[in-house]
Parts: C-alpha cells; structure tokens; sequence
C-alpha cells in the first residue's frame, strides 16, 4: 500500500474511532430497512426473475410489456423498459413472465384482441439477446393446446430441475359456456414455444374459499420447489375484492405431473389471505435474496376491496415449515419496516463528524 493510502486510511479509522459520530438516521434507516410497496405507484401480478448480479421484474402494464432492473428485489423504479409492444388490435396484456430457459429468454404473456375478455390467449415471445432481457422481445406466437380455449397467467414448470421435461400450467375455461370458473391445467412442451400434447385438468375452484362475486377462480399459478418438493402456489377467488389470497397443492417423488391423481391438494384453507391492513394478497412469485432467504412478492390493495387499481407490488420474506412447505406471513402494511434484502451492492455510510468539526 502506497503511504499517502495508508495514512488517508489511517486518519479515517481515527476519525471514526474518536470522533463522536453524527448519524444520519433517515439516510440510514433507508438504505438498512424498506417499507411496501417496493415499486412506486400501482402494480399487480408482479413476477421477479433472479439473473446474473440483477432482479427483473415484470407486471401488468396493460398495453405493452416492460421489464425493470434492480440489485435489490425490495428496490424498484417505478416504471421499466419496454421490450414488447404488441400489433394493432391486442389489447389487455396481462401477467408477463420472464424464463430463461435453455440460454435464451422467453416471456409469456397473456393478451386478448379489441378489447374482449374472451379472446384471451397466451403467447410466447423470445428475445433477442441471450444476456440482457432489456432488450427487445419478438412474437413466436400463441402458445396453446389444441382445443385453444380462453387462457391467462401461464407459467413453466422445469420438472426435476431437467429442462428436457418442460410443462405449460395456466388459468382456463372448460369451454367459452363456462366463463364463470377457472380452472387450472397443465399440458407437456416439446420446446419452450411449443406445447405437444393436449391439455390435463390438475385443480377446479370447488372451495367456497375460492369463490366470490358469483365466479369461482383458480389462477396465478407459479412453481416454487424447496427440499426436493414441487410445490404449485396459486391465487383464488376474484382478484378485485379482499378474499383473493394464495393456496397451493403439490407433487413428489418425480411423479408424472399429467396424472391429476398424482398432485395432493390443500383445500381447506388459503396459505396467504388479507390482514387488517393489506387485502386481496396474491398472483405471487417466490425470488430469493442474496444469503438465500426466500421472498414471497405478490399485491395486495391497501382498503377492502378496493378493486384492480388500489393494488401495488410489496414483498416479505417467508420461511419453510416441518414438512418443507412455505409458510407465507401476513401481508403487513405500508407503515411496517422489514430488514433489506441482502444483495451484492455493499453500501458503506459513513456520516461522521470529523475532527476538525468538533473543534469548531
């Protein structure tokens, strides 16, 4: 070390040993603890790919698909970059997801035309750089089983951490008559774009839990494996009003996951439901931060059913139970104050006074 180093090094130790320190509580208290929401403004359907030294993180824009950065999963920008924009005549983009699957990005993504709720499909769209999914994504195109029914919220099951054996589970009608239940299925996927054999019914909203408004839904659905277990966390009832909340059933065993019998079901209660102070938890994805502690990011509405709009992102850490399934928490509120995520950004703050201020 060159000696001017080693006594500018020096002469901060000292300072910060004899001086009394001069804290900056409000800088501090930021930078050590974060409040819900974690991105400003509204949001829901929040999906967070961990990848390389950054978080994405995706939502529900309505028109198009944007994709925001951070270091920190409790950090976001309040808007992304926009990497899709979809023809003339898609509208309602809904719940984008980011993959990276085989060394290549995919997103999948639901959207309807002009506007008609039952035209709602899913599609695929690759994008054009392997290592930055900031960049623009193309369309491959729909992404279905041969029936084509009304689908949203699809998501990729890696079975067996074996990307040869690939799996599309989403939220569907039985047929355009029964527009009031969703269910959810699961189909095989010869490739990340394309599935190869028909659809298999794996949950239907039969729980009056699962109900409300008149409609019975199932949707959302993610994948969140821990301890060799394969665990599929889904939302139920209507997303607009405070009984949404969060249940999952499972599989084990390296069992055929297009036997319905195969996957046990919890179908007496909801694992993640509105407090007194947050309402409607739900459509949630499950990153993790840098010491490995697993985080639940999901929305919820600050009122009682205070519909789509008064939803915004937030995330609380969550730990495993006897058996290794997750154990959500109680969706807190905006005035509660959560440890930071720990992420690879080192933030040092020395707010001192230094020696030459105490003799003023």
């Amino acid at each position: 070390m060159h000696l001017n180093l080693w006594l500018f090094v020096s002469f901060l130790l000292a300072a910060t040993s004899l001086a009394s320190p001069i804290v900056n509580s409000t800088v501090h208290s930021r930078r050590a603890t974060y409040n819900n929401p974690i991105k400003p403004g509204s949001g829901a359907d929040p999906w967070v790919l961990q990848h390389g030294d950054y978080y994405y993180l995706l939502y529900t824009t309505g028109g198009n698909v944007q994709v925001t950065r951070s270091s920190n999963l409790a950090q976001w920008a309040e808007t992304g970059t926009v990497v899709y924009s979809p023809p003339s005549g898609y509208t309602d983009v809904w719940a984008p997801e980011l993959h990276y699957i085989n060394g290549q990005f995919y997103i999948y993504v639901a959207m309807a035309q002009n506007g008609e709720n039952a035209s709602h499909r899913m599609y695929v769209l690759h994008g054009t750089s392997t290592t930055d999914p900031l960049q623009p994504f193309n369309l491959v195109g729909q992404i279905t089983t041969s029936d084509n029914n009304w689908a949203i919220d699809g998501t990729v099951l890696i079975y067996q951490n074996d990307p040869s054996r690939l799996y599309f589970i989403w939220s569907g009608w039985t047929d355009s008559s029964h527009q009031s239940t969703q269910n959810l299925y699961i189909a095989p996927m010869s490739s990340p774009t394309q599935i190869s054999g028909g659809r298999v019914l794996l949950h239907e909203p039969t729980p009056s839990w699962q109900q409300s408004g008149g409609e019975a839904i199932n949707e959302g659905p993610e994948i969140l494996v821990n301890n060799g277990r394969t665990f599929l966390v889904y939302s139920a009832a209507g997303s607009w009003t405070s009984a949404y909340c969060l249940a999952f059933m499972g599989i084990d065993g390296g069992a055929d996951p297009l036997v319905r019998s195969n996957w046990w079901v919890l179908d007496d209660r909801p694992v993640m439901s509105s407090s007194d102070v947050a309402f409607g938890p739900g459509h949630a994805s499950f990153p993790y931060d840098r010491n490995g502690v697993p985080y639940v990011v999901y929305h919820a509405d600050a009122t009682a059913d205070g519909g789509w709009a008064g939803r915004t992102i937030r995330t609380q850490s969550f730990g495993w139970n006897a058996d290794s399934s997750p154990a959500f928490p109680s969706p807190a509120g905006f005035d509660t104050a959560f440890p930071l995520p720990a992420s690879n950004a080192i933030i040092v703050s020395c707010n001192f006074s230094p020696l030459w201020s105490a003799q003023e």
